[in-house]
């Protein structure tokens, strides 16, 4: 028989769904299925025609299974090797700008400085010199361009490392967009691969977050710069923007203004911050903010299937993605397995979110054995273990597998672990995927769409080479 772990049942609209875990599929049933599989999941006692019902569901599950094709892990323990695929570079730990909602304390994470010559060459001898293919650079910060010079000098680096057959190390950045000169201008042309910059929507939402130090608009000299950085740009560029209570009823506003830079994708999350915060969204605006982020990427699948380029990649996309590839997603990204953050000091964290957070601090980049050390191991096995079925609450959830699980770093600032998941993430998965699933039920049926559809979304969350999640697609070293 079926185990609860491996479906669920939901309604949309006055159709009723069956969507198995394992491998991963979605059916349509009829009303009378549906209620007896409900029941089940509840835990409630079947009559007997209920348990007829019932037998006769789990065996069409047990015959699908047997002869569909499996699902296949987009990457598991057993692919990790300690190849560091990608680094964040926090060449610049200050700011131009203090965000309302900044976690890193206005760009400075608890210590204020710019990377130094001597911390790059350090980061790049410790994880780019083995010779073992590709790798990505993130320019973050602070604002990184604050450290332009050592941004120069990094690419100087990265074109020796390639000449020499060490490593293909592809250049990216997180930027705010707000500065811009000619030098600027030719360096992201001739250096950059991927550009994510960060803008909250139209001026007066995006002003009343994003404040500059100067007291200038941040929105109309960002904007700005990106048309100019952007126009007929060679590399792969998106927006990534942060809704706070103030703007969670404008997610269609924010998406039509970003949407008129035309980007390669736009990423519109809520904010980050504790509950007794002016800026935190309740429960009740969470809901709306939800049914606004299905609305958008319905039109995002939508351009898909009408062959136009979509420009919504939020966790949608991934997990559409993820089912009609019937791949397996077990990570949340990459963090700690093969991507790190160093900081203006050197310091080596799993990812750019955990900086700061001192149970995480792996080592240095000095340390000429940083990746053998005890530490820097032992924190990176927590992350390779830390699959969603091995997670507590992650396990023996139906949407596991299209999930990945909750940021590590949300987890442990909710439950002091990196393992159990965030209400709000799981939330978030659920409904997507009981609200847009569906939607592909009559394209999964055609073959030509299907292979179209699956070509699309591969180009979608690849998009971005500088994001984690698109990488852990892109790259199982």
């Amino acid at each position: 028989m079926l185990e609860k772990k491996n479906f669920h049942v939901f309604r949309n609209g006055d159709r009723h769904f069956l969507f198995l875990t394992v491998p991963v599929a979605l059916f349509t049933v009829d009303a009378e299925t549906w209620g007896v599989l409900r029941r089940v999941l509840a835990g409630e006692p079947l009559d007997a025609a209920g348990q007829a019902r019932w037998q006769e569901a789990s065996d069409f599950a047990e015959r699908f299974v047997a002869r569909a094709r499996p699902a296949q892990p987009v990457r598991g323990p057993q692919d990790i090797t300690d190849k560091v695929v990608a680094a964040y570079l926090f060449v610049c730990q200050e700011c131009n700008l203090k965000c309302a909602y900044c976690y890193g304390n206005e760009g400075e994470y608890g210590k204020r400085g710019r990377m130094s010559e001597d911390v790059m060459n350090a980061a790049f001898e410790r994880f780019f010199a083995g010779g073992d293919g590709k790798h990505y650079v993130t320019f973050f910060g602070g604002e990184p361009l604050m450290n332009f010079p050592l941004m120069e000098k990094t690419a100087a680096l990265a074109d020796n490392y390639r000449e020499q057959g060490k490593a293909d190390i592809r250049l990216c950045i997180v930027t705010n967009g707000t500065l811009y000169n000619e030098k600027i201008d030719a360096f992201f042309r001739q250096h950059i691969s991927d550009v994510t910059f960060s803008l909250d929507g139209p001026k007066a939402l995006n002003d009343a977050q994003r404040v500059a130090k100067s007291g200038a608009s941040v929105h109309d000299q960002a904007a700005d710069n990106i048309r100019r950085l952007t126009d007929e740009a060679p590399f792969g560029w998106s927006f990534r923007s942060i809704v706070t209570r103030s703007g969670c009823d404008q997610v269609e506003d924010i998406y039509r203004h970003l949407e008129t830079f035309r980007p390669g994708g736009i990423g519109i999350v809520d904010v980050d911050v504790p509950k007794d915060s002016p800026l935190h969204i309740d429960d009740a605006q969470y809901r709306r903010f939800l049914e606004q982020i299905v609305a958008v990427n319905r039109r995002g699948l939508a351009s898909i299937l009408e062959g136009e380029a979509p420009v919504a990649f939020e966790y949608p996309f991934y997990i559409l993605y993820y089912f009609v590839s019937r791949s397996h997603a077990l990570y949340h990204c990459n963090a700690g397995t093969n991507l790190v953050a160093v900081t203006a000091e050197g310091d080596v964290y799993p990812c750019h979110r955990f900086v700061g957070t001192p149970e995480f601090n792996m080592g240095n980049v000095a340390d000429p054995d940083l990746k053998q050390s005890e530490r820097y191991t032992a924190i990176r096995r927590q992350f390779i273990e830390s699959t969603v079925d091995a997670r507590p609450g992650c396990s023996d959830c139906w949407a596991r597998y299209l999930c990945g699980g909750s940021c590590a770093k949300y987890a442990f600032a909710e439950h002091g672990s990196i393992a159990p998941p965030v209400a709000r993430h799981c939330q978030y998965i659920q409904t997507i995927v009981e609200e847009l699933l569906p939607d592909l039920v009559a394209v999964m049926e055609e073959p030509a769409q299907r292979r179209k559809l699956i070509d699309r979304l591969g180009e979608a969350v690849r998009g971005g080479e500088a994001d984690t999640r698109a990488m852990g697609a892109a790259h199982v070293a």
